[in-house]
């Protein structure tokens, strides 16, 4: 109740002063995990006008503000979630951030700030004994439609990190920074980051890595494998009997020779 009180005063002051904000930039980055879940930060940037930045101080104040009361008190279309996936998302946040005041001009800034994880995004298989090939699911990317496909519009970016010892195998578009090499077979190394900025069609997105975990890992989980195994064989029935049938007769032998 508290919160819907707060809520409600927040639209009637919208409502009074006319408030009035304009997206100007959108910066999406996800950060590609061992295990393949993503830990995403979207930054929408906004202008506002004087009359507007009252209402956005006192929103600021208001912890207790959803993602979708944001929306609702700047009517902003960058303020969203941009990748998506069928797993729920975790961990979500909206952390609007302080007005930057400009003497220049009668406009005001601000970033809200969306932070989450999700799983399901980016598909891992293991394709060697050590080796884990990594595929983004382009149908996560959630950003304009347009009738050749999905675009990333202008003023917004995407930037992707994956860890440092990847190798990319396929990309597709090629990203708008870092100027990218191939070596002989197709393949990007050395590079982690990568950033897509301004009108760039991303309906066929294509981004795959692969990666060898080192060898002590390897070591690491053949003995857990082994101690998992064994374990499951000791509470199954026929290791339950085994077990018995071997303390019975460890039991015999030391009472045989007394």
């Amino acid at each position: 109740m508290r919160k819907l009180g707060v809520l409600l005063a927040l639209l009637l002051l919208a409502v009074a002063v006319k408030a009035d904000f304009y997206d100007l930039s959108l910066n999406v980055t996800a950060k590609v995990n061992l295990n393949g879940s993503l830990h995403v930060t979207e930054l929408v940037k906004l202008s506002m006008d004087p009359s507007s930045e009252d209402l956005y101080t006192r929103s600021f104040y208001s912890t207790e503000l959803t993602i979708m009361d944001w929306q609702q008190i700047t009517k902003s279309q960058y303020l969203r979630q941009h990748i998506l996936s069928s797993y729920a998302t975790r961990n979500f946040r909206v952390a609007p951030e302080d007005l930057t005041r400009y003497s220049f001009s009668e406009l005001s800034t601000a970033v809200i700030k969306l932070e989450y994880d999700v799983d399901g995004v980016v598909l891992v298989n293991q394709t060697g004994p050590r080796t884990l090939s990594y595929t983004f699911n382009r149908s996560a990317l959630s950003f304009q439609p347009s009738p050749s496909g999905q675009m990333l519009p202008k003023n917004n970016a995407l930037a992707i990190i994956i860890p440092p010892d990847s190798i990319v195998t396929s990309i597709s578009p090629d990203p708008t920074e870092p100027a990218i090499t191939r070596d002989y077979l197709d393949q990007v190394r050395g590079v982690s980051a990568f950033a897509w900025k301004g009108t760039v069609p991303i309906n066929d997105f294509t981004l795959v890595f692969v990666r060898e975990e080192p060898i002590d890992v390897e070591v690491r989980s053949f003995f857990e494998n082994v101690e998992s195994g064994f374990l499951n064989f000791i509470l199954s029935a026929p290791g339950i009997i085994i077990t018995l049938l071997v303390l019975l007769t460890v039991a015999y032998l030391a009472l045989s020779k007394r």
